[in-house]
């Protein structure tokens, strides 16, 4: 009997974990869309990841590949993914460089620019478009 109650309990606690770890990755949110660089004119294909932490704040990581090399920038954005302003704040691999995005989602659409922090100012480099 007591085998049973405990082997039901570790069932459950098993079950309750792998619909919270399910919940979770589907919490996520993928964007996709391109970014262009003022300096060059160019730009490419780029993926967001956002991951909720709170109400209107996110986890945020950028993919795309620039120079030929792929890419991954990650921080931190608040904000709608649905409708209204989205902001946010994103470093480097080496978390040397940090850039900054801002825009509006309208429709489900996001258009913003982004720009590198120097020297505690925003220098604009471009823009970005991300749907999803």
């Amino acid at each position: 009997m007591k085998k049973t109650a405990l082997s039901l309990a570790l069932v459950a606690i098993v079950l309750s974990s792998l619909a919270f770890a399910a919940a979770g990755a589907d919490a996520n949110r993928t964007l996709t869309g391109e970014y262009v660089w003022d300096q060059t004119g160019r730009g490419g294909a780029l993926e967001a990841v956002f991951t909720p932490t709170g109400d209107g704040t996110w986890e945020v990581s950028f993919h795309f590949t620039f120079r030929g090399r792929p890419h991954t920038y990650s921080g931190t954005a608040e904000g709608s993914l649905d409708d209204g302003p989205l902001e946010g704040t994103v470093k480097n691999e080496n978390r040397r460089r940090t850039f900054t995005f801002q825009g509006t989602v309208e429709g489900g659409l996001f258009r913003g620019t982004h720009a590198e922090i120097e020297d505690g100012r925003a220098y604009r480099t471009g823009t970005l478009t991300l749907e999803g």
